[in-house]
C-alpha cells in the first residue's frame, strides 16, 4: 500500500524509487530462481548537519528493521576506519589521497551496516549485500539486497573472493547479478527523482553483463593480461560459427600455460590468438573426449589431456564445454558453473532433483524401497533424453489401467524395463504405463481424465492431459507422472511442498500470543511473524488459521498508534490439500 505521508523523509520520490528497484530485482533474479525471492529497502544515513532531518531513514519503513537499530552507525563506522589495514596508505596526489580515503569510509560504513543487520535478523534465513552509497539530500543512500540463503547456498560457488590476494573476483554467476544489480542501484540514485524504472537497462542486458563480469574470474586463472576481456563474447561467437555446415562441439580449458594437471599432446608452433574466432573453431574440429583445446584465454596452444588429481581449492582450471549451435557450458572441477544459450546465460539446473525426485516419491508410493526408486530414477533419467517428448506413468494400478484404457494405447506383456530400452519404447506418441517395480504393462499411452482447474493453458496438451488423469487416478491409487516436454522442460506430478517441523508454526503461535498481551506490541515481530505465517499458510490447521487471526485482531488493537502498523494482512484460511504428510516425523 502507498503513504500519502513520508515520516522517514530523505526525498519526495524515495517511495517510487524502491518500489522500482524491488521490481527489478524480482525480474532479474526470477529469471535465475525464483526460490531467491529478492528482497530490497533502502537506508539513509544523514551526513549533512541538519536538525530538521531523522538521522536514520528506511525505505519501506515497515522493512522488517528499526531506525533505532541503526542509531550508532557512524560511531561504529569510524571505529572500522580507524583499524582498517589500509588506513596508513598515503598517496602523494591530492585527488588520489581523496579517493582513497573515501573507499575507506565507505567499505567502514559498509561493514559497520552488514554487522548491525546480521545482528538484528530474527530468523537468519537472508543473506544480505550492500551497495556503495550516493549521496541524496543530505543522506548517503545505501540499497540493502535480501536473498534468501537455502536456495542461494544450493547453487554450486567457488570459494576464493579474490585473485593474487588483492582483486575482487566474483564466485558465481549469481554474485556477479548481485553485484551489477547494485552497481545499477547506485547509478540509479544519480537521478533519484525518476521514479519508475529507476533502472534503465533492460533484465537481459544485465545478465548478459552478469555473465560477462563472472568470465573474469575464469580470464584471469590463465596468467596472461592480454586474455582478460573479452573471453565472454569470443566464446558466444565460436559457439555460433559453423565449419562446413557442422555445429562446433569440442571442449577448451582455460589454465597458466604450464599448468601442471595438463599434459600437451599437439602443441603448437605459432599459438592462435583467442580473438582469431574463425582458426579457433576449425582447431575446434580435432577436439574430442580424449583431447581438448589448451588455452590461457588470450592463445590456445594446442590439444592436451588433464591429468593427475586436481586439487579445486586451486581454482586454477576451468573447462567450457561447446555443446551444440550457440550454445556452451562453464565448467570447474565437473560441477556447471554457467550456461550459455544463444547468448543468453542461465544458471544450469539438473534436469530433475535428485533428492526431491526420491523425497517426493517416497511420500506418494508408501513402503517403496531404495531400489525400486534407483530403477525408477535410472528410467526418468533416460527418458529426459528423448527428443520429441514422452510420459512415465507410475502407479501402483498399471495393470488395471493398461486394461481400462486398452483402446488408446498398447498393452504388451508385462515386462521389466531397464533404461536401455526406454529411448525405443518411448519413441512413439504417447507415455508408458508402469508400476513401482518399474514393469511396464502399456505403451505409447493416451491418458484421459477429468475436467480440472488446475491446467496451464500456456502448456501444451501432453501436460494439461497429465494434470486431468492425475485428478482422476491420484485420489485412488498412488500414482506419479513425469512428462518431458519437446522444449526441454521437465515436470514432475505431483510437485509435493516440502514437509517442515510442525513445532516451528506451535512455537511461533506461541510467541505471537505472547505478543498479543503486550500494552505496546513491537511492529517489527508482529510484522515478522505475519511474513512467517504468510509464506506457511498452507501448512495451518482450519484451527490454528483461526487462532492467528484472532490474535493478530487482538495486538493490532493492543497498538497504541492504530496507524503505525501500516501493512494490511488479510485473514488466513487453511487449505483443502494439506494433511499430515506434510510434517515431518520427529
Amino acid at each position: 500500500m502507498g503513504r500519502n505521508i513520508i515520516d522517514l523523509f530523505m526525498w519526495g520520490y524515495q517511495q517510487h524509487f524502491q518500489i522500482s528497484i524491488q521490481v527489478t530485482a524480482e525480474g532479474l533474479f526470477n529469471e535465475i530462481d525464483k526460490r531467491l525471492n529478492p528482497r530490497t529497502f533502502l537506508l539513509g544515513v544523514l551526513v549533512d548537519d541538519r536538525d530538521d532531518r531523522h538521522p536514520i531513514c528506511l525505505e519501506p519503513e515497515e522493512c522488517g528493521y528499526n531506525v533505532e537499530a541503526f542509531k550508532e552507525v557512524s560511531s561504529l563506522a569510524s571505529e572500522l576506519e580507524k583499524v582498517d589495514e589500509e588506513k596508513n596508505i598515503f598517496h602523494t596526489h591530492p585527488s588520489a589521497q581523496e579517493n582513497h580515503n573515501k573507499r575507506i569510509s565507505t567499505r567502514a560504513y559498509i561493514e559497520a551496516i552488514s554487522k548491525i543487520l546480521k545482528k538484528e535478523d530474527l530468523y537468519n534465513k537472508t543473506k544480505k549485500f550492500i551497495s556503495y552509497p550516493y549521496y541524496v539530500e543530505g543522506y548517503l543512500v545505501f540499497i540493502i539486497l535480501e536473498i534468501h540463503k537455502e536456495p542461494l547456498n544450493a547453487h554450486y560457488s567457488l570459494t576464493k573472493e579474490k585473485f593474487q590476494e588483492r582483486y575482487k573476483i566474483n564466485r558465481s554467476f549469481i554474485e556477479s547479478t548481485i553485484d551489477v544489480y547494485l552497481k545499477e542501484c547506485t547509478n540509479a540514485l544519480k537521478d533519484p527523482n525518476r521514479g519508475i524504472n529507476a533502472i534503465e537497462r533492460p533484465i537481459p542486458e544485465l545478465l548478459r553483463e552478469s555473465a560477462k563480469q563472472f568470465m573474469y574470474t575464469v580470464s584471469n586463472v590463465g596468467g596472461n593480461f592480454e586474455g582478460l576481456h573479452g573471453l565472454y563474447d569470443a566464446c558466444n561467437t565460436i559457439s555460433s560459427m559453423r565449419y562446413e555446415g557442422a555445429e562446433g562441439i569440442g571442449t577448451l580449458v582455460i589454465a597458466k600455460q604450464n599448468h601442471p594437471n595438463i599434459k600437451m599432446t599437439l602443441g603448437l608452433e605459432t599459438p592462435i590468438r583467442m580473438r582469431d574466432y574463425r582458426a579457433v573453431r576449425k582447431f575446434l574440429e580435432l577436439s574430442d573426449e580424449d583431447s581438448i583445446i589448451i588455452s590461457d584465454s588470450a592463445q590456445i596452444f594446442g590439444l592436451g589431456k588433464l591429468r593427475g588429481y586436481y586439487n579445486p581449492k586451486d581454482e586454477s582450471l576451468f573447462t567450457i564445454t561447446f555443446t551444440s549451435h550457440y550454445h556452451w557450458t562453464l565448467y570447474h572441477d565437473q560441477n556447471p558453473l554457467m550456461s550459455v544459450a544463444f547468448r543468453e546465460p542461465r544458471l544450469p539446473k539438473e534436469k530433475i532433483d535428485r533428492a526431491k525426485f526420491y523425497g517426493d516419491f517416497k511420500r506418494v508410493f508408501k513402503g517403496i524401497t531404495d531400489d525400486q526408486l534407483d530403477n525408477l530414477w535410472d528410467i526418468t533419467i533416460e527418458a529426459t533424453l528423448q527428443k520429441h517428448g514422452t510420459m512415465i506413468i507410475i502407479t501402483d494400478s498399471a495393470n488395471e489401467e493398461s486394461k481400462r484404457l486398452g483402446k488408446q494405447s498398447f498393452k504388451i506383456k508385462p515386462i521389466k524395463i531397464e533404461k536401455g530400452i526406454i529411448q525405443q519404447i518411448t519413441s512413439i506418441d504417447g507415455g508408458i504405463l508402469i508400476d513401482r517395480d518399474a514393469t511396464c504393462h502399456s505403451i505409447g499411452v493416451i491418458l484421459d481424465g477429468i475436467a480440472t482447474n488446475k491446467g496451464d493453458s500456456s502448456r501444451g496438451s501432453r501436460y494439461n492431459s497429465a494434470i486431468r488423469y492425475y485428478e482422476f487416478m491420484g485420489k485412488k491409487s498412488s500414482t506419479a507422472i513425469v512428462i518431458i516436454s519437446e522444449d526441454g522442460m521437465i515436470d514432475i506430478i505431483p510437485n509435493l511442498r516440502p514437509q517442515l517441523n510442525h513445532s516451528e508454526i506451535t512455537n511461533a503461535i506461541q510467541s505471537f500470543a505472547e505478543l498479543s498481551t503486550q500494552s505496546n506490541p513491537s511492529r517489527k515481530d508482529f510484522n515478522q511473524l505475519m511474513d512467517f505465517f504468510q509464506k506457511v499458510e498452507f501448512y495451518l490447521s482450519e484451527e490454528e488459521c483461526e487462532r492467528i487471526n484472532d490474535l493478530r485482531k487482538t495486538i493490532e488493537l493492543n497498538d497504541p498508534d492504530n496507524e503505525s502498523l501500516r501493512i494490511v494482512f488479510k485473514d488466513l484460511k487453511p487449505n483443502e490439500e494439506m494433511n499430515d504428510s506434510y510434517y515431518l516425523k520427529n
